[in-house]
């Protein structure tokens, strides 16, 4: 009996004050659901989704660089494995995708923290009611590269 709660207290000591203690779910991002605008990646940046159903949020997002449409991006937020997982499909500007058909990029191990969604490569950082910045590592040419895009809220 001495071992068993010395393991508990072990663990609830262990466990950051914040940090995910129970298996994820979708209504974990529903803070996400709505449109948000500002800039990043050389450009005007829109993110819109919708509120979580059927244990999904989906979402769009778009990039417009000197007037122009660059990339177009729909987006889905489900879980697996007991973490939120995102997947998206790109599309340059001329709506063809990037990933092969029934293919996506996946960002994998979804922890809720507070105010933040961690995965591998992406963070959503929500620090204020209409503010959302989202880091993401991205692997160009030269190599990857940290990004950081700053959005607020803002009206349908």
């Amino acid at each position: 009996m001495r071992i068993v709660i010395m393991v508990l207290a072990a663990a609830i000591l262990a466990t950051p004050a914040g940090a995910q203690t129970r298996p994820a779910t979708v209504d974990d991002a529903a803070w996400l659901a709505g449109r948000w605008v500002g800039e990043g990646l050389g450009g005007q940046i829109e993110e819109a989704w919708a509120p979580p159903a059927g244990g999904h949020m989906v979402g769009h997002f778009r990039l417009v660089r000197d007037g122009a449409p660059a990339i177009y991006e729909i987006e889905l937020v489900d879980v697996f494995n007991g973490a939120l997982r995102m997947r998206v499909k790109h599309f340059g500007p001329d709506f063809v995708g990037w990933e092969d058909k029934g293919e996506w990029h996946s960002f994998e191990g979804g922890a809720v923290n507070g105010n933040e969604i961690l995965f591998d490569d992406l963070a959503l950082h929500h620090p204020a009611r209409n503010e959302l910045i989202i880091t993401l590592t991205i692997g160009y040419a030269s190599g990857p590269r940290e990004e950081t895009l700053r959005l607020h809220r803002a009206p349908l």
